[in-house]
Order: C-alpha cells, then structure tokens, then sequence
C-alpha cells in the first residue's frame, strides 16, 4: 500500500497492514529531536519502513542509518528509501541492535532516536492479529533495559538521545538513563485532548552532558472535534 508521507512534500511511504505503520508517535519524535550544524550522523533504531529517516531526511543532510530487526520491514524501508530518492543519505542495517553495536563500536552518533515497544512482556496480552505487530509493541526482542544499556557503544560524548515512550515508565527511564551516564535534557508531554492526561512523552538526554531540564510547552493532539490539531499540523510537513 503506497501512501503519502503525510504533507511532506513528494515523500511517499510503502506500508503494510499487517506490520506497524507510522504514527503521531513517529512524527513527533522525528521533528522533537535536537537537530543543528553538530548533527552529521543519525541512527534510528526500530526503523520499521524508514518513516523517520526519512521525515529527517527534509530537516537535515546528516547521514542517517536504520537499524531494523525484522525482515520484512526492512525490504517495506530498503524499497521506500529508494522510492523517494534517498540512497545517498539513508543507509538501512538489517540487524539486531544487541547485535549492531558489537561490530559498529567505532562508529558513533551524533544522534540517536527510538520508538521502541512500549509494553513489557506479561503486561499485556500479545496482539494476535499479525505477529509482525508484536516486536513492535512488546518488549519481546528490545527491552527498555537493553535499549538505553547499548546506547554508551554507538553515541558521541554530548550525543543526543531522543524518543518517545509512555508516561507511566518514566521513572524507570530516568533511571536508566542516570544509570548510563546521561543526563535527561529536555521532556516535552503528549495530552490527546487538552483536558486529557498526558499519556506518551518525548525525551531527550544527552551523554555524558551536564545537568539542567527543560519541561517544554505540551502537544495537545486533537482538537474539541476530534481533529488534529493545530500545534501539530505544523509538523505534517517540511
């Protein structure tokens, strides 16, 4: 299934019903994280159909890599990177990424983003309705606790490290984080309604950085009538 890349301009994006498409979740990050002149190299772990690399791809010339586990989204982000032209700046590493920064510890990153699975296992039932959705939403091959313990191998000293996760785990995330040496910069919460609690948040840490956290304005997502919203049309397109 072909569709376009929300608003971006002459961006289209292959997805398949039965694996995890792109979300509000996926746009977000991609236009929440730290992006400047530093910035020259980008991994996104968890890629799926490369929705990120590629909505970076119109904020930046930085290089970026997807890294993706399961083959089948990674044929979906191979065939969209080079559907939109992109060959030259996105690379995709089909890879575990336990796996990945074995054998990529001398390459680090500038930048490092993820939409890891939000659920730990034994949480939730399994969604049944596809097993390409589970990886995605279930921490069945990523834990939270492997994801942010890779991250000292494969980013810069100051290296920014942006996603996004559910606000009921944000406390074991700021441990972790601590854990590893980085230093929780920046927390921007996701209402889906104005008079709604916030349920996902965006995070950003640098490592190795300094203390100091800003609490950004929130994202309200909808509108009274179910729309969304203005604040977040903006980032819909370039």
């Amino acid at each position: 299934m072909l569709n376009d890349l929300l608003n971006y301009e002459n961006l289209k994006i292959y997805q398949r019903k039965d694996m995890f498409n792109f979300s509000i979740d996926t746009v977000l990050l991609a236009r929440f994280a730290t992006i400047n002149n530093k910035v020259k190299n980008i991994l996104d772990i968890g890629t799926n159909n490369a929705a990120i690399p590629l909505i970076l791809s119109t904020q930046t010339t930085a290089h970026i890599t997807g890294v993706e586990i399961q083959k089948d989204a990674i044929m979906l982000a191979e065939e969209n990177v080079i559907l939109n032209n992109r060959t030259e700046q996105i690379a995709i590493v089909h890879a575990d990424i336990k796996e990945y920064i074995k054998v990529e510890s001398d390459n680090k990153f500038d930048l490092v983003l993820c939409n890891p699975p939000f659920f730990k296992v034994g949480d939730y039932k399994l969604n049944e309705k596809s097993a390409l959705l589970i990886p995605a939403r279930h921490e069945t091959h990523l834990t939270l606790a492997d994801l942010i313990a890779s991250l000292p191998k494969i980013i810069k000293n100051k290296g920014y490290f942006a996603m996004v996760h559910r606000v009921n785990r944000l406390t074991e995330i700021f441990a972790l984080l601590t854990k590893h040496n980085f230093a929780v910069k920046r927390l921007q919460f996701i209402h889906p309604f104005y008079n709604s609690e916030a349920a996902n948040v965006l995070i950003e840490a640098t490592f190795c950085g300094a203390p100091g956290l800003k609490v950004e304005e929130p994202i309200i997502v909808h509108d009274e009538n179910g729309e969304y919203s203005s604040q977040v049309q903006k980032w819909f397109s370039k």
